[in-house]
């Protein structure tokens, strides 16, 4: 106990009497009852699943120059009479479509500017 009191004397700049207190409060169970609106707001900031906080799912942008460089894609290979089963699978990232009996996938991709 003396050493946890030397400890918090100096880490804290505290008196002897002020880390006593210290120690003897954390001891004691110290509940407080909470509004139901408070404790909402506690469950709301400290749910969990499993050992991560839970989070909420962003919201993102069209990007509308990735969706014209797709139907400009779209547009070159989509309506080739040698291409078949053209697919859009997502209209700003990848297309998929056949040719010469072979299955082609393209993923267009922009990388973040550094």
């Amino acid at each position: 106990m003396e050493e946890k009191i030397a400890l918090y004397m100096k880490n804290l700049g505290i008196s002897r009497e002020e880390a006593i207190q210290l120690i003897n409060d954390d001891a004691e169970d110290v509940s407080v009852d909470l509004t139901p609106e408070q404790a909402k707001v506690v469950s709301d900031v400290t749910r969990t699943t499993g050992d991560k906080t839970e989070r909420k799912a962003r919201q993102r942008k069209p990007d509308d120059d990735k969706r014209f460089l797709i139907r400009i894609l779209e547009t070159a290979i989509g309506y080739n009479p040698q291409v078949s089963n053209f697919e859009l699978l997502n209209p700003e990232r990848e297309i998929q479509f056949e040719f010469r009996g072979a299955l082609y996938k393209l993923t267009l991709s922009k990388p973040r500017t550094k």
